[in-house]
């Protein structure tokens, strides 16, 4: 039995009965050569209003006045297809989110024109314009709520080492005071001797700890002021720390070679005293006692950054206990006085201005400090 209509007639039914999408085809031009019930349902033109025009009419007058019809049609061409999520615009001038597919059609390999599909998601970019209002609104009374708690951490941080510095005093005095009662009464032998120090070694880290508390604290307020115009002179800021460092007599001589290839960093000059001086110093401080100390600071430009490169041949640290190295308050190495505190620092203060540090180091093998900064000197 012959069928009743061909599938080329079922399809063009098909096509022009949709309502939910506008689904229609132009020729080579762009001109508009056929029209569906979902033209009228969601552009709102008739047929008559519709067929014969450019179809650059359906495009914001802003789109128009920039050639965007034109640049569609032209990537169609050339992809193969192009599709988009953007605004098209109705016969009452109303603006819509829509879902568009324009595709190139072919007859026996030669270009004949295009086919244009549009949805409307209107509803579903209300939606998620909608969820991302809330996040935002989320995201920003958190940052309110963290801005809140940092002010609360300042104050309880501030509170308590302006509290606690009067009774450490007090306690340092009255250490000093029964170190004198105990001479006079020929009281003061090795063991008292020896107590006395704890107590007094004990009240010193405290009070390093505290003047550390105090510097993190000032850290976390000048993050603000990272981002510094200032040019600073590496060699002049190297020499400064270094006439510093060589004050104390009790520390063991160690040869520092420089191979300064850049001279010039944009940076903010106390945040770079405070890397640098942490890097030379802790060098210095876990030097090995078997060998003579060495250490190697050098810049170079690695675009997009200039790497500054301590090298020593201390201690070392283990490949363990490495992911722990910026952790605050953490320590390896007892023998010498610390808090932890350093290298911790170097980390937040080079990482909030867009850098980045990393370590190389094996037990008892020196340790080599790689800090990127980014190159906009």
């Amino acid at each position: 039995m012959k069928p009743q209509h061909s599938p080329e007639e079922i399809n063009s039914y098909f096509i022009e009965q949709v309502k939910d999408y506008a689904i229609f085809a132009m020729d080579t031009e762009g001109i508009i050569t056929t029209w569906n019930q979902g033209v009228e349902q969601l552009k709102g033109y008739k047929e008559a209003e519709f067929v014969g025009r450019f179809y650059g009419m359906l495009f914001p007058d802003e789109y128009q006045q920039a050639g965007k019809p034109e640049l569609e049609l032209k990537s169609a061409l050339e992809d193969g297809l192009y599709e988009i999520q953007d605004w098209r615009k109705r016969k009452d001038g109303s603006l819509f989110w829509a879902n568009i597919k324009l595709t190139p059609i072919y007859s026996d390999g030669k270009h004949i024109g295009f086919t244009k599909i549009t949805g409307d998601r209107t509803e579903q970019k209300e939606l998620r314009d909608k969820l991302a209002a809330r996040q935002q609104s989320a995201l920003e009374h958190k940052n309110t709520e963290l801005q809140r708690i940092n002010l609360d951490l300042d104050t309880f941080i501030y509170t308590a080492s302006h509290d606690l510095r009067s009774p450490i005093m007090n306690i340092e005095g009255l250490m000093e005071i029964l170190r004198k009662e105990l001479v006079a009464a020929d009281a003061l032998n090795s063991t008292t001797e020896e107590i006395l120090k704890h107590v007094v070694d004990s009240v010193g880290r405290f009070k390093r700890t505290i003047a550390d508390l105090t510097e993190i604290s000032r850290m976390q307020k000048g993050f603000s002021e990272s981002a510094s115009n200032e040019v600073i002179n590496i060699k002049e800021v190297y020499d400064e720390i270094m006439a510093d460092l060589n004050k104390p007599a009790n520390l063991k001589d160690c040869f520092i070679h420089t191979d300064l290839q850049v001279y010039q960093l944009k940076f903010s000059r106390k945040n770079f005293r405070s890397i640098l001086y942490n890097l030379i110093s802790n060098a210095i401080k876990f030097q090995s006692p078997d060998r003579d100390c060495l250490i190697t600071l050098s810049t170079r430009l690695e675009e997009p950054w200039v790497v500054l490169s301590m090298e020593d041949n201390g201690l070392g640290i283990n490949a363990r206990q490495q992911p722990q190295m910026f952790t605050m308050f953490k320590r390896f190495h007892d023998h010498v006085e610390g808090t932890g505190i350093g290298l911790y620092m170097v980390k937040r203060i080079l990482e909030n201005a867009g850098g980045k540090i990393e370590l190389k180091s094996e037990e008892d093998g020196g340790a080599e400090f790689r800090l990127y900064f980014p190159a906009a000197v």
